[in-house]
Parts: structure tokens; sequence; C-alpha cells
């Protein structure tokens, strides 16, 4: 009988502004089993180049990113990775930006307050159906 395949670790990009979210989201993801960070970018320029060199299967995407909407950066990010999934992660609460994140192509909405109980399961049913 053959052994299923080890599914290699999932490849994670995080793309916020604030250098303390990104180094407290890095650690808490790298404690995860089965998730590597591969990137992290704290502005749009940044962000494309991560992604082309990383090759991520999944981003985190803040809303606001320095004085950029995270919301339009989705198309060109679709366009650089198109099979990565995108997560929304962010601290706004509010169900319209729920909605607008998903009608811009975003694969997830998780609110920062949530990261610890919603996160890492998020990521493991997008990596799933992919």
């Amino acid at each position: 009988m053959k052994e299923a395949p080890v599914k290699s670790p999932i490849r994670i990009l995080l793309v916020d502004d604030s250098p303390y979210f990104l180094a407290a989201a890095r650690d808490f993801l790298q404690l995860q089993q089965n998730l590597n960070v591969v990137g992290v970018a704290g502005e749009p320029q940044g962000m494309l180049t991560q992604i082309r060199q990383a090759d991520p299967d999944v981003i985190l995407l803040d809303v606001n990113v320095g004085n950029h909407n995270g919301l339009e950066l989705i198309p060109g990010i679709k366009e650089a990775a198109p099979r990565a999934k995108i997560v929304i992660l962010t601290i706004l609460e509010e169900e319209p930006y729920r909605a607008a994140a998903l009608q811009a192509g975003a694969d997830a909405f998780v609110r920062k307050t949530e990261m610890s109980r919603q996160l890492v399961s998020v990521i493991a049913e997008l990596s799933a159906a992919a």
C-alpha cells in the first residue's frame, strides 16, 4: 500500500503597513503546523515583488496598505499570482467591508481580532479547495 504524499507547507505572504502587526502575524503563523511565511511586505510595490519571488499559496492582505486601498490591489495580485488565495485580514469589523472584499475578488475575510481563532482554519479550507 502506498503512503499518501505529505503535503508541503502552505506558503503565506503577509501584506500590512504595520511592522508590529507583520512581526506578530509572522511569529503566530510560523508556530502553526504546515504553514510557512515566505515573505512580508509593507507597501504595494514591495508586495508585487515579493509575490513574484515567493510564489505564495495564500496572501494575507490588509484593507489599508499605506496610502493604498488593499481592495484595489486585488486585481494586480490576481494577475501576478492567479492561483494564490487572498485573505483580507483587517481590524475593520463592519459588514460592508466583508462584502466589498469578496466582491473585489478576495477569497476570505478575517478580522485581526479573530486571527487566533479563525485564520488557520480559513487558510486550511482555502488550501484544501485549491
